[in-house]
């Protein structure tokens, strides 16, 4: 057993053949030198294009080309998990969120802010129903109604959306409402929206502070309680006021606060439900044009008197115009009634 085993592993005599597994091994212990031919070439870039990112290098090994430092370009990407200020910045004047760094954002942004603050651009139709009032200056005003084409019903809703930063939305135009519009150097500067209306209440003259002037205030004194300490005493007094000889209602004034007008309804057929000013030209008169164009336009042949108008819940801005248009604080008020939208 042991000289087999031997045997296996004594080299075989020289004059034998090799075999395939010896032929193997020599080729493996010789140095073999493997030969690559390459050539780096780069793409040429075409004058006319412009790219942002540099073309990669191509780099050809027998035969193949591969492509070596490829550039890529990565985009940052944010979750949004309901932060209340995620990337945005409100606006202080015209209130839109955009993006800061996001130049279509940006655009957006600055092209509506332009419109809020100095005007819907408005370049003119061919059909206009201008309203002659002699008192306005630097313009003209139009008056559009529910049955005008749809270009001109279509302008307003984009005035009403600037209106609406101010005054909220939902409520301002309906059917049976007439729209006037002022127009300055190509542009929306004013809007007043007025509608028919039958009846309103004349506001308290000093409703405004809370009191009413009429109101004859008395206090009376009783159920007189006295407590003694020794010889200190002590007397209490309950006072009671005596109803007011004005009954009045109360009308929600919204950003104004609450409005005190007289209970009983007179007659009235002009309503202001809403009047707006672009914020660059305020102080100039032109929503007291607007209210003049209206007194003479609203009813065919007829022009109302200013204290003629009723307003629709004013707010603090809208109350120092209607008592200083109308020349009393006794204005009249009406509530607008939202379901007719």
């Amino acid at each position: 057993m042991q000289s087999k085993i031997s045997s296996f592993f004594k080299s075989p005599p020289a004059s034998a053949p090799a075999s395939h597994d010896d032929e193997l091994a020599i080729w493996e212990n010789k140095q073999h030198d493997i030969s690559i031919t390459y050539s780096r070439t780069r793409k040429r870039s075409n004058p006319n294009s412009v790219s942002s990112c540099p073309e990669p290098d191509e780099t050809t090994i027998s035969g193949k080309t591969v492509v070596k430092n490829k550039k890529r370009s990565y985009a940052q990407f944010h979750l949004e998990c309901g932060q209340s200020d995620f990337l945005l910045r409100a606006c202080s004047t015209c209130g839109v969120k955009f993006t800061p760094g996001d130049a279509e954002d940006e655009k957006s942004h600055k092209d509506f802010h332009k419109c809020y603050t100095q005007g819907v651009q408005f370049r003119g139709w061919t059909s206009e129903r201008v309203v002659p009032v002699p008192s306005v200056k630097g313009g003209r005003i139009i008056l559009v109604l529910h049955t005008d084409p749809s270009a001109h019903r279509n302008k307003v809703e984009e005035v009403v959306k600037m209106m609406e930063i101010e005054l909220e939305s939902g409520w301002i135009v309906h059917e049976l409402c007439k729209v006037y519009l002022f127009i300055s150097q190509h542009r929306i500067v004013g809007c007043l929206v007025a509608e028919p209306i039958k009846e309103a209440y004349k506001v308290v003259s000093c409703s405004i502070s809370g009191h009413s002037d009429s109101a004859n205030k008395k206090e009376t004194k009783s159920n007189s309680t006295t407590l003694r300490f020794g010889n200190i005493t002590f007397q209490r007094e309950v006072k009671k006021r005596a109803a007011s000889a004005c009954h009045y209602e109360v009308v929600d004034g919204s950003h104004g606060g609450a409005i005190f007008c007289e209970k009983k309804a007179v007659a009235a057929v002009c309503g202001i439900r809403a009047i707006w000013v672009t914020p660059s030209n305020r102080r100039k008169g032109i929503a007291s044009q607007l209210l003049d164009a209206v007194r003479k336009s609203f009813c065919v042949g007829l022009v109302l008197e200013r204290t003629q108008l009723a307003f629709s819940q004013p707010t603090s801005a809208g109350k120092a115009l209607a008592s200083g248009y109308t020349g009393t604080r006794s204005f009249l008020v009406y509530k607008a009634n939202k379901a007719d939208l």
